[in-house]
């Protein structure tokens, strides 16, 4: 006769399956629970596990300062949340910080978030971009603040995006010493990034599909943007581009319409920056 409780599971089997927790686990950085509830308990925004992955990543080339171990290779800065894990918002004195204008540049939407600065001239940072806001990012891009407003796509995580940027600088310096430190990097990374599971394409099948869904104006000269239920190719001249992306916005949601009207006016500010920059 046999009673109603649960069987208990032999020992192989929670053998078997402590190994999959462990498996599981295997890929997660090793930063403190706290630590990373105080990063996403500031920005009040879920952060990918390549954010927590990369900042190990950094911690071996220089374990006193993290955040500034590529700056004498590669010329690129954590900053951002980063700041979170290198005890720098401890410093501050204002109890007012919002950590969502932390690191922002002049052109960046509220679905941008620097994680990375490079060269001060150009104000060029890299970050990532989320559709929604308490989902994980859709992609990294990178943009030069003061050249335009446009956000390129580098990756859908922080390993890919350093690894072409670190690309680029390899083609570029023509020193031999200098060379060969950048491509030790360049190994290292490719390795870790491997290692770890992570793409290292540019633009992933997953990014690829996401296009395709998005509501797209490129006279608006900015990042694409989804608008859940509709997908419109438009064809039209710039004028033509922009009547027809209001006709189409009455079909979706009414935040839509303010998202399109706000994107409107950021193509306006872009057109008077680089109209100002011409005529310096």
């Amino acid at each position: 006769m046999t009673g109603g409780g649960k069987r208990r599971p032999r020992a192989g089997e929670q053998c078997e399956k402590t190994k999959e927790v462990k498996k599981r686990r295997s890929n997660q950085a090793d930063v403190p629970d706290q630590l990373r509830q105080e990063v996403e308990s500031c920005y009040q925004l879920r952060m990918p596990e390549d954010f927590y992955q990369f900042w190990k990543f950094c911690e071996e080339l220089k374990p006193d300062k993290p955040s500034e171990a590529l700056i004498s290779s590669i010329g690129l800065q954590l900053v951002g949340p980063y700041d979170i894990l290198a005890g720098k918002h401890k410093k501050t004195k204002s109890a007012d910080l919002n950590f969502n204008l932390h690191w922002r540049f002049f052109y960046d939407p509220p679905e941008f978030q620097t994680i990375i600065t490079g060269d001060s001239k150009t104000q060029y940072h890299m970050g990532y971009f989320r559709d929604v806001p308490d989902e994980l990012p859709a992609w990294v891009g990178a943009n030069e603040a003061k050249k335009s407003c446009v956000i390129s796509q580098i990756g859908d995580n922080v390993f890919a995006a350093v690894k072409l940027f670190l690309s680029k600088k390899l083609k570029e310096v023509t020193d031999k010493k200098k060379s060969g430190i950048l491509k030790d990097l360049d190994e290292n990374l490719t390795r870790t990034a491997k290692e770890l599971g992570y793409s290292l394409e540019q633009k992933t099948m997953k990014m690829k599909q996401r296009d395709k869904k998005c509501f797209r104006i490129d006279s608006l000269r900015t990042c694409s943007m989804i608008f859940p239920g509709t997908e419109v190719r438009l064809t039209d001249q710039a004028g033509n581009k922009l009547k027809l992306a209001y006709l189409m916005v009455q079909f979706l949601d009414q935040g839509d319409g303010s998202n399109l009207r706000i994107l409107q006016v950021r193509f306006q500010v872009c057109k008077r920056h680089d109209k100002w920059r011409q005529t310096k």
